[in-house]
């Protein structure tokens, strides 16, 4: 009985083939779930350091540490809103983020010792621009939130 070789060869090549395919899913997968941790991670910092940044503002003794406290709380939101105006959040992070960046403007927006800050805080056409952008586009869903403050 003569064994063909080549048929022997094409038929490891095959599962090889097969084999490595396997593989790169289960990597894909993997890939796949490891995101999904971070993704929860990076949101449990996201909230963390917002209530962080909330409770500096209740907490600060002196209207400077207030003011102080306030204008990095509006940082906070910039870099965020920036983030969700370029796309950077996956679908379930980004719907968290966006409830949170809506429900913290409609807040400041409530109050009008803080709206007036942040209103000077707003210098030049480019400061804060991306929670601006964000403002913008969210304007109805952030005054049903304000309203809702205003009137409980």
């Amino acid at each position: 009985m003569s064994v063909d070789w080549n048929m022997v060869s094409a038929i490891g090549q095959v599962s090889s083939a097969a084999i490595a395919l396997v593989g790169l899913g289960f990597i894909g997968w993997q890939i796949k779930e490891g995101r999904k941790t971070a993704d929860l991670q990076s949101l449990q910092v996201f909230l963390q350091t917002a209530t962080d940044h909330e409770r500096r503002m209740i907490d600060a003794e002196t209207q400077d540490r207030k003011d102080e406290a306030f204008f990095e709380f509006l940082n906070f939101l910039e870099i965020h809103a920036s983030a969700v105006n370029g796309g950077l959040f996956p679908k379930v992070s980004r719907m968290i983020v966006v409830e949170k960046l809506r429900d913290s403007i409609a807040m400041i927006e409530a109050f009008s010792d803080w709206h007036e800050k942040f209103q000077r805080a707003v210098l030049t056409p480019s400061t804060f621009i991306s929670l601006q952008k964000f403002m913008q586009k969210e304007r109805k869903e952030i005054a049903k939130l304000r309203a809702l403050r205003l009137n409980p």
